[in-house]
């Protein structure tokens, strides 16, 4: 009977401690996220601590506590913290998620997308988990299964822009232009003011060169009013943008302007001569940093007699026995990066008469290089209509 009471006695006192140790627990979390509201993190973490200490198994405790870490930047704490949470309940798919989030920021794709798996293991109806591990392997690269899983994404929550935004990232990513801009539209018409998804349909359709439709993103982008949104907008005008012609440096040009046909001596005194040459120059501004190379290249350029259009017919369209030809290359071209200039030096010949004539207001200029960037020259700006000013 003694022995019997004693054991009873005993259980009696260890079920009294649990109990206040879960009360000391629950008061401790209490307490905890009371100073997570008030931004004490420091403090917080603490009583979140001291609450796992009352009882090891306190879930709440360690999830809050990495919450709290997270916010202080302990982010190697805040993973200690959720790995034990999930040690003790391995089924939360959710802090399996949170636990992943931290791995990507951190660089650590294989941790992440293992946690990420665990998720969708442990919840298959998780739509979080799917969509954070494609986005992981559109960054690695691995498209394919990227788009795999977002379109299982779009089955599981085909009204979410978020589902047809990754689709059409993975999509876009694969040179399936076409399927990504239907899964885009689709994401922006579901989800407005969504700022990624419509920087990255303005990508499509500068794919398939829809610049119509990129400048409506760009004025969309514009439109929101934010950050994001103007740095996209930035980038966007940027991806569309080609290098231009926009005038020309008259100090730097001995090719003088004139307006009206004209023997060529006029040009310079020592064309009066039969036979003789003379070399002129132009030199041309540019609206971007060039690349040095493609400019010097004289291949690259072109000297023809206009032949009409904007650019309107050589001598009012009356071909005299006495116009000179016109060089088809440059003799050479030098650039000056610092003034993003280029002068295109060419040689004119007087005929063997003296009697040369020809009409500097109706001579082309032509570039087809490209800048710095890669970008080929503007189409609507990469000619100059001789010397009266006219870029086309």
């Amino acid at each position: 009977m003694a022995s019997g009471f004693t054991l009873d006695k005993i259980f009696s006192v260890l079920v009294d401690q649990q109990s206040l140790n879960d009360s000391m627990a629950t008061t401790m979390l209490s307490s905890g996220v009371t100073l997570m509201q008030q931004k004490k993190y420091q403090q917080a973490a603490v009583a979140f601590k001291q609450a796992t200490v009352y009882r090891p198994d306190y879930l709440d405790g360690y999830n809050f506590m990495a919450q709290a870490y997270l916010k202080l930047g302990k982010r190697k704490e805040a993973i200690e913290a959720y790995k034990l949470s999930v040690r003790i309940d391995g089924t939360q798919d959710s802090v399996h998620v949170n636990l992943a989030s931290i791995y990507i920021e951190d660089k650590r794709p294989a941790d992440a997308e293992k946690e990420l798996r665990a998720a969708m293991k442990t919840n298959p109806a998780n739509v979080v988990a799917p969509y954070t591990l494609g986005q992981l392997f559109v960054q690695q690269g691995r498209t394919q299964e990227a788009e795999t899983l977002f379109r299982k994404v779009v089955r599981m929550s085909p009204r979410d822009g978020n589902a047809y935004y990754g689709l059409g990232l993975a999509l876009n990513k694969e040179g399936k232009t076409d399927e990504a801009i239907q899964s885009l539209e689709k994401a922006v018409s579901l989800k407005k003011d969504f700022s990624a998804a419509l920087y990255e349909l303005g990508t499509a359709y500068a794919a398939v060169g829809k610049t119509d439709k990129v400048q409506q993103q760009i004025s969309a982008l514009s439109a929101l009013g934010t950050s994001d949104g103007d740095t996209n907008s930035a980038s966007l005008t940027e991806l569309i943008r080609h290098p231009k012609f926009v005038g020309i440096q008259s100090s730097n040009s001995s090719f003088t302007r004139f307006s009206l046909p004209m023997d060529l001596f006029a040009l310079d005194s020592t064309l009066i001569a039969p036979g003789s040459s003379r070399e002129f120059t132009m030199t041309f501004l540019f609206d971007s940093a060039m690349d040095t190379a493609s400019v010097m290249d004289v291949t690259k350029w072109s000297i023809t007699k206009s032949r009409g259009g904007t650019a309107g017919l050589y001598d009012n369209g009356l071909y005299r026995p006495t116009d000179i030809p016109v060089p088809v290359v440059p003799t050479y071209v030098s650039y000056d990066p610092a003034n993003k200039s280029a002068t295109v030096a060419f040689t004119l010949y007087q005929n063997a008469d003296g009697t040369g004539t020809i009409d500097p207001s109706k001579i082309v200029f032509s570039f087809m290089g490209k800048d710095v960037t890669g970008k080929q020259m503007d189409t609507s700006a990469d000619q100059y209509g001789g010397i009266t000013g006219n870029i086309f």
